[in-house]
């Protein structure tokens, strides 16, 4: 029986399809009647039944006009076989339906498996399963796939299985020709004596094992590791039959990347592994994005994880777009290397290949993968600046990496992509944005990005993957004892036992120490092979054995001649991965002589060579091992060094490559650090600063401040004129702000203004000073920041106007405005946007702009919304990022009020603004504004993966705090109190650090929240008392005394409130609904139920039209405790329990119910200590 879905063999006796859940009932063929498994007619028509009936339900099926017809044909097949070891006799302990379910499971996993790489299922035979590959339909590859599907099911059985039930499988492949009925049914598909053989080999294989016959073993050794058992005498075979054991997959498909040297054997990593597996295939199966994250000091195993993985996905029969780079440990940074070399490879585009021909290339490969012509056009120019052709637009960050994602999405469409990025400690921040930035914008695409780093990653960047959804962390452990003794087998059978104890001691569980010793052992003839097996040719205990890799690798060089080593050496000034021109141009010698060099070192494995057709390195040459490269490097003496770094520079220089940027400026660096003092290191350093400015600009151009910096940094360290380091100094400046590294910014800026001021020149002194006002005002320093720039501004009067000046007066009235001096903040304004008129200073004149309308919204809410809108509009026709972005911000206390879905769109932009300049604090600033806003709407956990990076190091003090307030208040209402917890001691940790006033005065608006949240009113009226003590937003204040008032029944209290609202200047259609539902609460404290009601309705037509949801409910739960009983009462808390359990918001779903009278509410209190600000702070 077939299951009338999916098609899938269904056993007799089961109720429901195995493959996909369809409910199995026979019925009556003609009327559909479903019959009992007994009747021999159906209750209905009388129809005969049918021995094999259909689903119940479904109608019958008229026979096909023109059914096919069943065709004989012999065809060469493989044959594969495979049961649970002793199943049947295990099977009298187990209870008949725990049988069944284990069945029903080995059935689902053995059809998941053999279809994975192309089987067509036979049949099941009670523990037994027969697939077959060639039939019906043919590929020359069916043997391999047939022996890899048996390792993969014999690998994945056991996990059946539990400590006290264990389950193994075993298998037999036989690869021959067969008869073979295409199109049969009801009847076997293949016949014949090999599909008996295959039985039998099938059963004298050792459980856990896979049995191969000779023709299998000849097929696929190209990329599986076989073993060879002998001949095995097979019940009904006249003569013993020769076999193989299948031990390891070992090479893409049909021996594709196969090593031709030592290759140790996969150990102690099968549960890392099966993870990779299982998330692929999750990620294709959910299409969704996933990141892991894959982490271990050199050596571990990292890059032999993912070449294990990728030799996997060659073997499936999906499609699968694979893609891989890496980030290269020489010219540490390069600008997004590794995903310009995914790009190369899926364009097909060679080394060396011109800039005509590429764009060639990319123009074919986005007409392949991305089927609108417009978005063809969008993502071009994004692919060339990465690529870096002349004559690409310069773009910002967020184009780029929108262009990007659309690519691989579309990517994706055709096949699942998997992008694998090797050596990202190494890689610049940009490249790691963007990583970050495709799992979470392209989530619901099947992308799987797998990274592989040593542990720096996490000191550089300790919050990756923070925030991600779908993020795995991999951390690898040195192996275990056991492992590596299986490794030194695998990897030299027969090593002597004295040998492998010295390795092991030495190796400490890092696999790469244990290879290279067994290589060096036996490249100095210490190990000898013996046949199948290795002997020691002279006593170990003699051998000095290096104790570091470092020392290991060394002595390996030492032992070759000094020709090789030589070249080595050189190879190693270059990077990773070199090609032969650029070693020509550092070595002289000609390109015929080094490549036969090379593929001798090849063969003795120090090097490997690029085939990948693919490959935009396809013919170039890597070391085996990155610490390779860096030991070799390590012993060039620094005259040598100079000399070859600057060969290689000419050479690179000579490409006239801008993609090489970065490259070509390390190689100058590093040939002026091996120069010694005098003509010749000064006119190196020149060099390296040209170099390094060129590095940071294109860095800067795609979009990575950080990188840039980088490049700024070193291009300091080669500077030595005063006037070209002040200019130096305040590049790098204005990158950290970008970059959001605030400190670096105040040592570079105050470096500058002392040269200024010993110079007296005081106009760039003024503008300096100002870039210390907004390196002090995003740390929250901001009394320290009125100070400074009340001091840098006395006794330059008489320089207006002047533009530094101009700068200086717009800094410092935004410094007024974060310190509540709205007045001042308003005059200062005034000076700098007349000045900035006067001298045609736009960005200057938008962002004063932009401060005198968020103090003017302080007390006018209405003229301040209108001056920040216009200014908003004219900071986007200027493309002035970062005025419109603060401007967006600065909106957040009267749109918020007004409209919040223009201002969740408008955040929405900024958030776009600041991914495009690089700014992750902006980012994450916008993020908590859109937070904030699916939290008054009752998305709370849409608001918690906005604001989920509060703990995150490599972000600013302010937004962690921002983010943080946000994420105690959602979970708070979630009842996640430990989580609430933690974000609290954020909090409490980033709050002393700050001086700004307004993060000081939210402290009690967040306690005053999250006490109304847990049903303490007492404790919020303390808290709104203390928030208006403070002076700042007294208008939020006066609410959560009223609503404390209404929940502890205080109607004088409640009346003071809704005065101190209504006289507040807040306005907004938000702000008035919240003043009407406080003056229902007071109306129904004082029995005046009817106009309580009337006040009510009107205020929830407005919350509901604005969306929001759950603000409303909030209130209902004040307003009907003020009611206290009642018609009106219940209504309002069966309103907000909906709410609250639509959003799952457990503690306010026992409020409410107690409201109801369905049982006290149990304490859902948490400690007193913060809660949310609903709007941003300004900035």
């Amino acid at each position: 029986m077939h299951c009338p879905t999916c098609q899938s063999e269904v056993l007799p006796g089961q109720k429901f399809c195995p493959e996909c859940g369809t409910r199995i009932e026979a019925a009556c063929s003609s009327c559909g009647a479903a019959l009992s498994p007994s009747a021999k007619f159906c209750p209905e028509c009388g129809t005969p039944a049918q021995a094999l009936g259909r689903p119940a339900g479904t109608t019958a099926t008229p026979p096909a006009a023109a059914a096919e017809v069943p065709v004989a044909e012999r065809r060469l097949v493989s044959v594969l076989f495979a049961d649970l070891v002793g199943f049947t006799a295990a099977s009298q302990d187990r209870d008949p339906e725990e049988t069944r379910e284990l069945l029903t499971r080995y059935f689902e996993l053995a059809r998941e498996r053999i279809e994975r790489y192309g089987g067509t299922i036979e049949k099941f035979i009670g523990d037994a399963v027969m697939a077959v590959w060639g039939a019906p339909t043919a590929h020359e590859d069916d043997a391999e796939r047939a022996v890899r599907a048996a390792l993969d099911l014999v690998e994945a059985v056991p996990n059946l299985g539990t400590t006290q039930r264990p389950v193994q499988a075993r298998a037999g492949v036989l690869t021959g020709e067969a008869a073979v009925t295409i199109g049969a049914q009801g009847q076997g598909m293949v016949a014949g004596d090999l599909v008996n053989t295959a039985a039998r080999l099938q059963a004298v294989a050792e459980p856990g094992s896979v049995l191969v016959g000779d023709s299998t073993h000849l097929a696929a050794s190209a990329a599986i590791a076989f073993e060879a058992i002998g001949a095995q005498a097979l019940k009904g075979k006249a003569s013993p039959e020769p076999a193989w054991k299948a031990l390891r997959v070992i090479a893409g498909r049909g021996g594709s990347g196969r090593s031709e040297g030592l290759e140790a054997p996969f150990v102690g990593r099968d549960e890392e592994l099966g993870l990779l597996k299982d998330l692929f295939h999750a990620t294709t199966r959910e299409g969704r994005a996933r990141l892991i994250s894959i982490t271990g000091q050199a050596g571990i195993g990292k890059s032999r994880l993912a070449w294990e993985f990728e030799k996997y996905i060659d073997g499936l029969v999906e499609t699968v777009r694979w893609h891989q780079g890496r980030s290269p440990s020489y010219g540490e940074g390069v600008t997004f290397w590794a995903l310009g070399e995914m790009v190369r490879r899926r364009a097909d585009i060679a080394e060396g290949e011109g800039p005509e021909a590429t764009r060639q290339k990319v123009r074919a490969m986005l007409r392949t993968y991305v089927p609108v012509e417009e978005e063809q056009r969008e993502i071009e120019p994004a692919i060339l600046a990465l690529l870096g052709l002349e004559g690409a637009p310069d773009l910002e960050r967020g184009e780029l990496f929108t262009a990007w994602r659309t690519l691989f999405e579309r990517v994706a469409a055709t096949g699942t992509a998997v992008l694998v990025i090797e050596d990202l400690q190494w890689a610049d921040a940009g490249l790691v944005d963007f990583l970050e930035s495709l799992v979470t914008w392209s989530r619901n695409h099947p992308i799987l990005v797998i990274t592989l780093a040593r542990p720096e990653l996490l000191e550089t960047r300790p919050g990756w993957g923070g925030g991600q959804r779908n993020f795995t962390s991999l951390h690898l452990e040195p192996l275990g004892a056991e492992a590596m003794r299986r490794l030194l087998d695998g990897l030299v059978p027969g090593l002597p036992a004295t040998a492998a104890r010295a390795i092991l001691e030495r190796a400490e569980g890092v696999p790469l120490y244990a290879v290279e010793t067994v290589r060096m052992l036996v490249a100095d003839g210490s190990l000898v092979r013996d046949g199948d097996r290795y002997a020691l040719a002279r006593r170990l205990d003699k051998l000095s054995v290096p104790q570091t890799l470092h020392a290991l690798i060394a002595a390996r060089l030492d032992g070759l001649e000094a020709a090789d080593r030589a070249l080595l050496q050189d190879a190693a000034v270059l990077g990773l991965s070199f090609t032969t021109g650029a070693l020509e141009a550092v070595t002289g010698a000609p390109g015929t002589d080094l490549r036969a060099r090379l593929e001798d070192l090849a063969r003795r494995e120090w090097l490997r060579v690029e085939t990948d057709a693919r490959s935009p390195e396809r013919g170039q040459y890597q070391f085996v091992q990155s610490v390779i490269r860096e030991v070799a490097y390590s012993t060039l003496a620094k005259r040598d060094r100079r000399q070859r770094h600057l060969a290689a520079a000419r050479h690179f220089e000579g490409l006239e490559d801008a993609e090489l940027a970065g490259v070509l400026a390390n190689h100058y660096l590093s040939a002026h650090r091996s120069a010694a003092e005098g003509p010749e290191a000064d006119a190196l350093a020149a060099q390296a600063r040209i170099a390094l400015r060129a590095a940071a600009e294109r860095a800067a151009s795609l979009a990575s401040p950080i990188q840039a910096l980088a490049f700024l940094r070193e291009a300091l360290t080669v500077t030595s004129d005063p006037a070209e380091r002040a200019a130096l100094l305040e590049r790098a400046a204005d990158t950290a702000v970008v970059g959001g590294r605030y400190d670096e910014a105040l040592g570079l800026l105050e470096t500058a203004v002392a040269w200024y001021e010993a110079r007296g020149d005081r106009s760039s002194h003024a503008r300096c000073a100002a870039g210390i006002g907004t390196a002090l005002i995003r740390t929250g320093k901001i009394r320290e920041a009125v100070s400074f720039l009340e001091g840098a501004t006395r006794g330059l009067d008489d320089l207006r106007p002047d533009a530094g000046m101009a700068r200086l007066e717009a800094e410092l009235a935004r410094a007024y405005m974060l310190d509540q001096q709205n007045e001042a903040s308003i005059r200062m304004a005034d000076r700098a946007i007349a000045a900035a008129e006067r001298l045609d200073l736009v960005d200057v004149e938008a962002e004063a702009l932009v401060t005198k309308g968020t103090s003017i919204s302080h007390t006018l809410a209405r003229e301040g919304l209108a001056v920040l809108l216009g200014v908003q509009r004219l900071a986007q026709i200027r493309d002035l990022p970062g005025a419109e972005a603060r401007a967006i911000n600065n909106m957040s206390g009267p749109l918020s009020y007004e409209d919040p879905a223009t201002h969740d769109a408008l955040a929405l932009r900024g958030e776009e603004i600041a991914a495009r300049v690089g700014s992750r604090d902006g980012v994450q600033l916008f993020r908590k504004i859109r937070g904030a806003y699916r939290f008054t709407r009752g998305d709370l956990a849409g608001a918690l993966a906005l604001v989920g990076d509060y703990d995150a190091d490599d972000v600013g003090i302010l937004q962690r705090l921002e983010l943080a307030s946000t994420a105690r208040q959602v979970l708070t209402c979630l009842g996640r109190l430990e989580e609430r917890d933690r974000a609290s001691a954020v909090w409490d940790e980033l709050i002393v650090q700050v001086s700004n006033p307004e993060f000081h005065a939210v402290q009690h608006q967040d306690l005053g929240l999250i006490a109304l949240f847990e049903g303490r009113p007492n404790d919020a009226v303390r808290s709104g008392r203390e928030y208006l003590r403070a002076g700042i937003h007294p208008f939020e204040a006066w609410d959560i005394i009223g609503r404390g008032a209404l929940r502890a029944g205080d109607a004088t209290l409640a009346r003071e409130a809704l005065e101190g609202v209504q006289r507040e200047p807040v306005r907004g259609r938000l702000a008035d609904a919240q003043r009407r539902l406080l003056a229902a609460g007071v109306a129904a404290l004082d029995a005046r139920r009817d106009e309580a009601m009337r006040s009510y309705r009107d205020a929830e037509r407005a919350f509901r039209d604005l969306g929001s949801v759950f603000e409303l409910a909030l209130r209902q739960l004040d307003l009907a405790t003020a009611l206290a009983g009642g018609p009106e009462a219940e209504t309002l808390a069966k309103d907000a329990l909906e709410i609250f359990e639509r959003a799952g918001a457990a503690p306010l779903v026992v409020q409410a119910r107690a409201l109801l009278g369905d049982g006290a509410a149990r304490d859902t209190r948490a400690p007193s200590t913060s809660a949310v600000d609903e709007g941003s702070r300004v900035g």
